[in-house]
C-alpha cells in the first residue's frame, strides 16, 4: 500500500512540475493561424498555423524565426525595433497594402516586435491597387 501510494505521489510531483515549467518556456512565443496568405523577409507564406519564437544566438540578440511544421516554411527575421511595454497577451498583426498583407509586428507578453514592411512592397502594392481600380471604370 507504501508503494502505491509513493507511486502516486510521485507521479503527480511530475506531472505538476512539469506543467509549471511550459510558460516560462513559451513566454517568448506567439504561435497563431493566419487565414491569408502574408510576406515577410522577401518571401511568401501560404495561410496556416505558424509560430514565431525568439532565436537567442547570439545571447541578447533580438532575432525571431517564424515556422510552420504544416506548410514547412521557416525564416529568420530581424525585427526593426522591440517595444518592452507588456501587453499580456500575444498576436500577429499585419499590414494590408493592395490586395496583400505584410506581417508588420510580433507582440508577446514581453512587448511588440516591430517588423519592417520593405518600401518596394508597399509601392508595388499601392500601384497594383491604382491598376485595378483604373481598368474597372470603363
Amino acid at each position: 500500500m507504501k508503494k502505491q501510494y509513493l507511486a502516486v505521489v510521485f507521479t503527480l510531483i511530475c506531472v505538476l512540475g512539469l506543467g509549471l515549467g511550459v510558460p516560462a518556456q513559451e513566454e517568448g512565443t506567439v504561435v497563431a493561424i493566419v487565414p491569408h496568405d502574408f510576406e515577410v523577409a522577401g518571401s511568401v507564406f501560404p495561410a496556416g498555423s505558424y509560430r514565431v519564437s525568439r532565436v537567442d544566438v547570439p545571447p541578447g540578440s533580438r532575432q525571431l524565426l517564424i515556422s510552420s511544421y504544416e506548410t514547412r516554411k521557416s525564416a529568420l527575421l530581424v525585427p526593426t525595433l522591440f517595444d518592452d511595454a507588456q501587453t499580456g497577451h500575444a498576436q500577429l498583426n499585419f499590414a494590408h497594402i493592395g490586395n496583400r498583407y505584410f506581417l508588420s509586428a510580433v507582440e508577446t507578453p514581453r512587448g511588440t516586435y516591430a517588423i519592417t514592411v520593405p518600401p518596394a512592397a508597399t509601392k508595388l502594392a499601392q500601384t497594383e491597387q491604382q491598376d485595378s481600380s483604373s481598368s474597372g471604370s470603363n
